[in-house]
């Protein structure tokens, strides 16, 4: 009886050879190419989907901020009484901030002035992290000295990625208080909760997140040390998935100028509806009641 080796044999060593460099190559790529965004093309990720919504705006300012770039202005109310800066996130989207958090702004007695970066909501150009917060200074100069709105009866109001370039410009500025929601304790863990959150980037979270951003970091905690005599107030909803809560008050505990106000529910995109009159009458601690009165 002849004894046949069968009809099924082993995989080939060079076959094996090929899938193992294949599967090397995907693994190198799905941790190189989130590296070379974080490292190199941060602008991308930071800057996306902007909103092109119709506004409804009293008054607007097109101030230029580089060649081929501007940040604009716009101005809601004219009782001349206290002005609030407001800062948005990546995303801009002035036109739905009309309906939701201008009228709360405007309860509290101040005028608002929206800013909008380079790309968002008309502004023409492109926005970039490592020049956005010199671009918006240069924006608040112009339209602080043009609308007179000096800091002694300016406040600043920040949401999301916006919360941070307020605290980094209240740095420079000084105005009289600075209210935000959605803060976010530095940029790197703003990316870690992202990424956690798709089933497919949640690898990418072994990354050296905050070795890859360098000083585009942006710790709230830092900041904050910078301004030890401005007034701070700070919304944070308890279910805010982009900028987690309990990182954002650990990052700000122990600081004496700061009020951190718990949302309890809130998202990252409600907790400032959610708090409602609170936020209102925050705002109006702010900005007190001889800033209200004078002009």
């Amino acid at each position: 009886m002849r004894h046949g080796r069968g009809n099924e044999q082993g995989i080939s060593p060079p076959i094996i050879g090929l899938l193992g460099a294949f599967i090397a190559v995907v693994a190198v790529l799905y941790f190189a190419v989130p590296a070379a965004l974080l490292r190199w093309d941060l602008d991308r990720l930071v800057f996306s989907a902007q909103s092109q919504r119709r506004t409804h705006e009293g008054k607007r300012f097109d101030v230029a901020v580089s060649p081929d770039a501007t940040v604009v202005v716009r101005r809601y109310g004219d009782a001349g009484r206290a002005c609030a800066f407001f800062f948005p996130g990546q995303h801009g989207g002035i036109g739905s901030y009309e309906r939701t958090l201008f009228p709360l702004i405007r309860e509290a007695g101040a005028d608002v002035y929206a800013i909008s970066y380079p790309g968002q909501d008309g502004a023409k150009g492109h926005a970039h992290v490592d020049r956005l917060f010199g671009q918006v200074a240069l924006a608040v100069s112009r339209v602080s000295r043009a609308a007179r709105c000096g800091m002694r009866r300016s406040v600043f109001v920040g949401r999301s990625l916006g919360a941070t370039v307020a605290l980094a410009e209240a740095v420079k500025f000084r105005p009289r208080g600075v209210l935000v929601d959605g803060l976010g304790a530095d940029l790197a863990s703003v990316v870690r909760a992202w990424m956690g959150r798709h089933p497919l980037s949640t690898g990418w979270r072994l990354l050296p997140v905050r070795a890859l951003l360098g000083r585009r970091d942006y710790p709230a905690a830092s900041l904050l040390q910078q301004m030890p005599s401005v007034p701070v107030s700070i919304f944070q909803g308890t279910a805010d998935t982009v900028t987690r809560y309990a990182l954002a008050r650990s990052a700000v505990q122990g600081r004496p100028n700061v009020t951190f106000e718990t949302v309890d529910g809130g998202t990252h995109h409600d907790s400032y509806l959610l708090a409602g009159s609170a936020y209102v009458r925050s705002l109006r601690s702010l900005l007190d009641e001889e800033t209200l009165r004078s002009r």
